[in-house]
């Protein structure tokens, strides 16, 4: 519409009219409308525009957030990258060392090597072995290219359906690639970096290459890994001798290796069997009349050997080796037989005892773990417990995890101070102290007053033993600990007497070990013998230990206070009905930690219970859970024994008031305490990290 100007003092007494020349036609946006009513669009001399068109930027900012989106890609792919394996020389040709273990009757704990068994190729398998794992796992395999989305898809829906998880969508090249890593996370990084790998895997190799690899790392229970250390394990033959009916139950037993192993429970494993020749058949791999038959044969299973949790020492044992072997006798990838001090029946009684124990007691007071250690007198492993499940996590708590020992160091505090002149009866205040600003306290505040040093021990006062440290000094106490046997590094405080300092179940059971045997170190040991599959010995233990670590007196002392402590003390729970013991137990605080570890005349046992995140337990104490671990394997493992005193009471007679070792002159009753108690130096942050996880001070 054409735009009227209003009147001026120059126009005529008669309106003029102004036509727009022919051209666009004009807009009528209400943007485009003046305040005055009128089109504010300024016409050039030929009725176009005379202001250019407002420019479009969006493709600019698209094309702007395209450039980051591909920049932060990069920087995502590149960090989920950084922590894949090499998988470069999975199928590298090279044998690695075949291991078999044997218990001290000669019965088969494991057989390991680099894939924990001979490596077996689909091509030398009976075409049902491979087909058995493809049917159950992934009966798409031959079709998708690593990761598969109609699989995940279907998983979803009927998990939905289900309202649980009833299907898994993981493919068996995925499957392989979480086995590749050194550790069994469960994270989104994890998830994501597991799908790439599984995609570079079906680039760089071929279906059966996959597949070999697959069946020679899979872990089917029993402490056994790989398709032909399962066949040898559970059937007695190799893995190209198996039937269809054992290579369904080996296919079966990958989803829930410790339920539906063949050692665990046949008929289960048996059960799940069916299932396997079910999906078999209707992906068409087998006929109806071969399940029929498959159903209706029931294997032979080879029993006595190896144990669900036996994992954890053999996996102890095969780290020894190369220190035993590889640098000595160059035997890097020569067969050999280990004859160790392990037995296998001592280790189903310890793995019940943790079992049953967690399974009573470790969700009222949340305790998600545990470990035991088991050794004679002089240092052979009789029995490892590294957690409650083998298949579940493989990390050996039982000599791996460094978790501070609470009051269970307390036995290298009294000991120090009967090196340097105090006595069971000495009289000493148990009540609120203060140690240059540090103020420990008892067990939920209650004291004593003054009580003698056995009742101390027995009832497990902090303030008495802080007391003691503070007068003998720390560096006296951690060169006591030292000389038992710990390794770990400690900490030269006040706060040294409460064992704020970490050590693993397997270094404090060793330490105590000279409480049992009469005053002699020990370094823990199993491997006795090693010899080729020809019979040649390439290494042969000799005996040994660390000498005399105590008098027969402080022996006595010692000994005297640790049966107090399982007779009236803190450790009640732990004693055995109609067998001397004795004992110490161990609570940290705020309960992260709780520990007993004691002794009998045959056997001496380190119980630890806690969390791997080093969460707090709900009240969790060393004479609660870890005692009652403790009492119910003693009991079991030492039934057929006779029954024997402790050394430490058959050497009142021959006991001498002359300490043989001590590290300093006797400190006076009341001597003030040697220098001011230093302050512990800042963790570093990763470590700090790594110790949340696998446990640590």
């Amino acid at each position: 519409m054409s735009k009227r100007r209003p009147p001026s003092d120059f126009d005529d007494d008669e309106p003029r009219v102004y036509r727009r020349a022919a051209g666009p036609a004009p807009r009528f946006d209400d943007e485009a409308i003046g305040e005055d009513g009128f089109d504010d669009d300024v016409l050039d001399d030929e009725g176009n525009d005379s202001e250019p068109r407002r420019k479009h930027v969006w493709p600019y900012v698209l094309m702007m957030l395209l450039v980051w989106g591909v920049i932060f890609g990069a920087i995502l792919w590149s960090h989920f990258l950084s922590d894949l394996p090499d998988v470069r020389n999975l199928l590298a040709t090279a044998m690695p060392r075949d291991v078999t273990i044997l218990d001290d009757h000669g019965r088969l704990v494991a057989r390991r090597g680099l894939t924990q068994g001979a490596t077996a190729s689909v091509e030398s398998l009976p075409s049902y072995v491979p087909n058995a794992f493809i049917a159950i796992e992934d009966h798409r395999f031959r079709e998708h290219i690593g990761i598969d989305p109609v699989g995940m898809a279907r998983a979803g829906v009927q998990n939905m359906m289900a309202g649980h998880v009833v299907q898994g969508g993981s493919t068996l090249t995925q499957q392989l690639a979480k086995n590749l890593f050194l550790d069994s996370g469960r994270t989104f990084d994890r998830k994501i970096q597991e799908a790439m790998l599984a995609l570079y895997l079906e680039s760089r190799y071929s279906k059966n290459q996959i597949l070999t690899l697959y069946l020679n790392r899979v872990y089917f229970g029993a402490g056994v890994f790989g398709v032909e250390a399962a066949s040898e394990k559970f059937f007695g033959k190799h893995a190209d001798q198996l039937g269809l009916t054992e290579a369904a139950m080996l296919a079966g037993s990958v989803k829930a290796p410790a339920r539906y192993n063949p050692l665990a429970d046949a008929d289960a494993s048996l059960a799940r069997a069916a299932v396997v020749l079910r999906a078999m058949q209707d992906t068409g791999f087998i006929t109806d009349a071969a399940r029929a038959q498959a159903q209706a044969t029931r294997p032979r299973i080879v029993s006595g050997s190896g144990t669900p949790e036996a994992g954890y020492f053999t996996d102890w044992v095969v780290s020894q080796l190369n220190g035993i072997l590889g640098q000595e006798n160059g035997h890097g990838t020569d067969a050999v037989v280990v004859e160790t001090s392990f037995d296998l029946d001592t280790q189903n009684l310890a793995e019940r005892a943790v079992a049953q124990g967690i399974d009573a007691e470790g969700e009222k007071i949340r305790a998600s773990q545990a470990a035991l250690v088991a050794m004679t007198p002089d240092g052979a492993i009789r029995a490892m417990v590294g957690g409650r499940s083998y298949a579940q996590s493989s990390f050996n708590r039982a000599t791996d995890a460094v978790r501070q020992p609470g009051s269970a160091f307390k036995p290298f505090v009294y000991l120090t101070a009967f090196e340097h002149g105090r006595t069971p009866d000495d009289i000493m205040h148990d009540g609120p102290v203060n140690i240059h600003g540090w103020k420990p306290s008892d067990f939920e505040g209650e004291y004593k007053g003054d009580i003698t040093l056995t009742q101390a021990f027995a009832e497990s006062s902090n303030t008495v033993a802080a007391q003691l440290t503070d007068q003998l000094g720390p560096k006296e106490v951690a060169a006591t600990a030292r000389r038992l046997g710990i390794t770990s590094p400690l900490e030269e405080v006040a706060s040294l007497a409460l064992g704020t300092s970490g050590v693993t179940p397997l270094e404090l059971t060793g330490a105590y070990t000279p409480f049992a045997n009469g005053g002699n170190g020990i370094v823990p040991f199993a491997i006795l013998r090693v010899r080729s599959r020809t019979g040649k010995i390439l290494y042969d233990r000799k005996p040994g230990g660390l000498g005399a670590v105590m008098s027969p007196a402080n022996n006595m002392a010692m000994t005297r206070l640790m049966v107090q402590t399982v007779t009236t003390g803190t450790g009640k729970a732990a004693r055995l009905l109609e067998r001397p013991s004795a004992g110490k137990t161990g609570t940290t605080q705020d309960f992260h930690d709780a520990w007993f570890v004691g002794f009998t005349a045959d056997l001496v046992t380190g119980v630890w219970v806690g969390n791997d995140n080093a969460a707090p337990m709900k009240k969790a104490t060393g004479g609660g859970l870890p005692a009652h671990i403790f009492h119910a394997f003693m009991e079991d493992a030492e039934q057929d024994l006779p029954v024997r005193p402790l050394v430490g009471s058959e050497l009142i007679a021959d006991a001498s008031d002359a300490p043989v070792v001590a590290s300093a002159e006797p400190v006076p009753e009341l001597a003030p305490p040697p220098a001011p108690v230093a302050t512990a130096k800042p963790q570093d942050p990763f470590e700090k990290i790594l110790n949340s996880l696998f446990g640590g001070t």
